[in-house]
């Protein structure tokens, strides 16, 4: 066996692949998905498409990724169902995994840095493998789209190194066109999700090591984790989204090339409708609606589980993917789903479920309260994702807007200052919001979206706050945030303990940068993020959708700050 590229300094990060490792693996994960899995759905059309396309050209192959297992998974589909196993693009971190890192290169997976930084010659490399592979179309390539795993069970928006690199040889000329395969992995219950509501709480994740991968699984084993849904969209082809190229310089060498502008906001024009259409395209478990049901209505009966399984579904089917039940199982699908959720939901009485999800109380321990929540909003999360549009309406209605000029008004603000945050937001015209209208009028719909946004607006609303105080470095405004939260849920002025995550601060801040309210200034290694313009106008826009507790809370501390700052 020998490497695909010459020898370098780097040849032991690229992938190989090994027949005997790759049937090992395959039977290893047949035996695992068969003890923590219920099924694997998938959609025979969708893989038939992708199996033509790789004999027609280069192919990309762009899964979500809401776990550890994605890749995996995906790998072993290809393998089951006689498919060319993609090569993967996997984090450096696996690469310190003894014995782990060389299974997964001799199955397909080359290592690389997560971030490039100023490294020229590396991201010089890197291309070069990628470009070597499109141009030679043998295999696939596989990378994430969003950059890391979503550990809020929603999207993220793209990072385009990755895709840039790979496009470049249809930019040059190499190769007449690339197709594109989007795959929507859902999860009705994912591996990590406490390890996820640690992680965005700020706690460091665990180092990778084989030691660690050896001691999760033996935890797992044995547990119910429900079903797996994997949606293969359609292969797209990049020229019929970018037919305008330059005519190829054959003179000038492929190190020297560069994109232009227009190319590069082609790329990340397409970036952003690959993660749209993976979002949109993700089969929604029914676990996302049973916890979007149970966390405003604190009981509910069976009858009444599936009823709302019903009612959400019959909106999925106009703005995402809805779940994957039949009429005549959906009372068995329901009762699988608290299954394997035992540990979230009980049984209240014979008849009745509820989540257990204590109150914030005088003493409790937020973190844990915070991290019991955010386990529940990975879940809920994935009906919000692809429905934010129809959440949006019913907030701003519910706010006593009824005309649809003052409905589109606001969408235009919500769409501006939430995209990073949710990529289906969109600003509504009349179209929309008739069909809206038509379309999402249940009030207990309407409701529960509702209370599924607000925490991500009193969030907002208080790293608009944290800004305004001066606050200029991440480290120092997730800092603030986290002690400025914890003294809101002390106070009992919200009572949404999942806003304590961190993670929403740098996607707002990087919005912010890019609707001019901010300008990142690089002093080495270092970024800070001075104010460009009065942020007033947005606290004052997004007040008018808070509980008066917090908006009280927050102008008193406010205040605090500011006169504690004037004393230094």
């Amino acid at each position: 066996m020998k490497t695909l590229l010459p020898k370098s300094k780097h040849s032991e990060e690229w992938a190989l692949y090994k027949l005997g490792t790759i049937r090992v693996i395959g039977f290893f994960l047949a035996k695992l998905l068969r003890n923590l899995y219920q099924g694997v759905a998938i959609n025979n059309c969708g893989v038939l498409k992708l199996s033509k396309a790789m004999s027609q050209g280069p192919v990309l192959l762009l899964p979500t990724h809401r776990s550890y297992a994605d890749f995996l998974l995906i790998s072993y589909l290809c393998y089951s169902m006689n498919i060319p196993l993609p090569i993967i693009a996997a984090g450096m971190d696996f690469k310190g995994m003894k014995f782990v890192n060389r299974v997964l290169q001799n199955a397909g997976a080359f290592y690389i840095r997560r971030s490039f930084g100023h490294d020229h010659l590396y991201w010089a490399v890197v291309s070069q493998y990628i470009q070597y592979h499109i141009k030679n179309f043998q295999a696939p390539i596989e990378f994430f789209l969003e950059g890391t795993r979503s550990r809020n069970g929603k999207s993220l928006p793209p990072k385009i190194g990755l895709l840039s690199m790979a496009l470049e040889p249809y930019f040059k000329g190499d190769v007449p066109d690339i197709q594109i395969c989007t795959v929507s992995i859902s999860y009705e219950r994912t591996l990590e999700e406490k390890l996820y509501a640690w992680e965005v709480l700020g706690v460091p994740k665990p180092r990778e090591s084989t030691s660690g991968f050896l001691s999760a699984v033996g935890k797992i084993r044995g547990q119910n984790y429900g079903q797996i849904y994997v949606n293969v969209s359609d292969p797209i082809s990049v020229r019929d989204h970018i037919n305008k190229r330059n005519e190829p310089n054959w003179n000038t060498p492929s190190f020297r090339f560069t994109l232009n502008e227009y190319e590069k906001s082609r790329i990340h024009s397409l970036a952003w409708s690959m993660v749209s259409k993976q979002q949109k395209d993700a089969i929604t478990p029914i676990s996302a609606i049973l916890m979007s049901a149970l966390s405003v209505n604190k009981q509910l009966t069976i009858e009444q589980l599936v009823q709302y399984v019903v009612l959400f579904n019959s909106v999925l089917k106009k703005y995402g993917t809805p779940c994957l039940v039949q009429d005549e199982t959906i009372v068995q699908a329901v009762k699988d789903c608290l299954d394997a959720h035992k540990l979230i939901i009980f049984p209240a009485s014979d008849e009745s479920f509820n989540l257990c999800q204590p109150p914030i109380s005088e003493g409790a321990d937020i973190q844990i309260l915070a991290a019991d929540r955010l386990v529940l909003q990975q879940y809920t999360n994935q009906i919000l994702g692809p429905l934010i549009n129809v959440a949006v309406f019913s907030i701003v209605e519910a706010k006593g807007s009824q005309e649809s000029s003052d409905i589109i008004n606001e969408s235009l603000f919500f769409a501006k200052y939430f995209k990073d945050e949710f990529i289906l937001i969109t600003s509504f015209t009349q179209k929309d919001v008739a069909s809206f209208n038509a379309d999402a009028s249940n009030p207990m719909l309407k409701n529960i979206l509702g209370v599924l946004l607000q925490p991500f607006l009193e969030s907002f609303y208080i790293i608009l706050h944290i800004i305004s105080m001066g606050f200029s470095t991440i480290k120092e405004m997730q800092l603030q945030y986290r002690n400025t939260v914890s003294a809101v849920l002390a106070e009992k002025a919200s009572s949404f303990p999942e806003i304590l995550a961190i993670d929403k601060v740098s996607r707002h801040v990087l919005n912010l940068v890019t609707n001019g309210y901010l300008r990142a200034v690089k002093t080495g290694n270092n970024t800070s993020y001075q104010q460009m313009g009065d942020v007033s106008p947005i606290v004052f826009r997004i007040e008018c959708y808070l509980d008066e507790r917090i908006k009280r809370f927050m102008a008193s501390h406010q205040q605090k700050i500011v006169l504690m700052q004037s004393h230094l």
